[in-house]
């Protein structure tokens, strides 16, 4: 194949008010081979997914590189939907095993390719690094807990103004528009908040898309809540949908996309949205009553300010956080054998090109 393959990034894991949490085992639930690779941070396992995928992109086939919020740099994933298959990074802080080991997935212990000698003495180095890194991470998920709190109440001064009928009638009304059929979906997030801030796909995601719509509005308007049932409807009727959640709060969507038509619908209220010619823009204020933004605004002020701090609280955090792990991920690289590592790379890259 001489023509160069898709390169797209999604991001699949992310600190939320839960914790972190990721959909990497929802997306390889249904994929043929899974290389699940096992190490500690500094072993390579980036490295190993980055230039796997580089080399499947060169050969001519699509392939999405899954981002984690742990370290946005560098993918903590990457599927070729050509082959059905994944390699993926198993030592997330939401450990991820085989479900079937040996058929359907193999696990690659990058331990194998540690040199042990050299480990034992920075022992006292590590573990001093590693509790230090837990104790980031504990305090950051309390952090996004407590804005996540503040968050539902600014949103619930807006939602008391909310008509259901007007959001009923609105639904119903670009039902008609939304809705070959290839039923499916699959689950990513929108954005995750990490060092520099929130960080999303959402433009170039959503870019190809031949119609957009965009729900603006404040929050608790119900923008988030007419794109879930417009996604139910669409998938009722059989389509694949893409949907793209809240970095902070998993149940909350920021996009769908139905990739049957090629159409997205976006909740711009939690990333800036670029308008292109065939946007269709949603004012969601026409479903609130007896409303007066400054009103509301001047009465959420307080709780506004209160959930920018936290947000700022918790970047600073996962900067420091960022900071320790890359220490720890230098002392493991220093004892790695990344020649063996290499070769056995292409040897998986070979297996998976084999299964075409």
């Amino acid at each position: 194949m001489n023509n160069r393959g898709t390169v797209r990034y999604v991001f699949v894991s992310s600190y939320t008010c839960q914790g972190f949490y990721t959909f990497i085992p929802e997306l390889v639930n249904n994929v043929s081979k899974v290389y699940i690779l096992k190490g500690a941070p500094g072993s390579g396992k980036s490295t190993f997914i980055r230039l796997l995928g580089e080399v499947m992109s060169q050969q001519g086939f699509d392939v999405e590189f899954w981002v984690s919020a742990l370290d946005p740099v560098n993918p903590d994933g990457v599927y070729i939907a050509h082959f059905n298959a994944a390699v993926i990074n198993g030592s997330l802080p939401q450990p991820i095993d085989p479900k079937y080991p040996g058929v359907r997935e193999i696990i690659i212990n990058l331990g194998d390719y540690c040199n042990n000698k050299i480990m034992e003495k920075r022992e006292t180095q590590i573990v001093e690094k590693v509790d230090q890194a837990d104790r980031l991470h504990n305090h950051t998920s309390k952090i996004l807990k407590e804005a996540s709190r503040i968050k539902e109440e600014i949103r619930g001064a807006h939602a008391s103004h909310l008509n259901i009928a007007k959001i009923e009638q609105l639904i119903k009304k670009l039902s008609r528009d939304v809705m070959e059929n290839q039923p499916g979906e699959k689950h990513y997030f929108a954005g995750s908040i990490t060092a520099d801030g929130l960080v999303d796909y959402i433009n170039e995601l959503s870019q190809g898309c031949r119609k957009r719509y965009i729900f603006q509005g404040p929050p608790g308007s119900g923008k988030s809540t007419v794109i879930y049932e417009l996604a139910h409807a669409a998938k009722q009727k059989g389509y694949f949908l893409e949907y793209y959640h809240c970095g902070l709060e998993v149940d909350y969507l920021v996009m769908v996309i139905i990739r049957n038509i090629q159409m997205a619908l976006i909740e711009s209220g939690h990333v800036e949205v670029a308008l292109k010619p065939g946007d269709t823009v949603v004012d969601m204020t026409l479903c609130l009553d007896d409303y007066n933004s400054e009103r509301v605004a001047a009465g959420t002020s307080e709780a506004q300010r209160r959930f920018e701090a936290l947000i700022k609280e918790a970047e600073h955090q996962l900067d420091n956080f960022y900071k320790i792990h890359r220490e720890i991920k230098k002392i493991y690289t220093s004892a790695m054998d990344f020649e063996a590592l290499d070769n056995k790379r292409k040897q998986i890259a070979e297996e998976i090109l084999s299964l075409g």
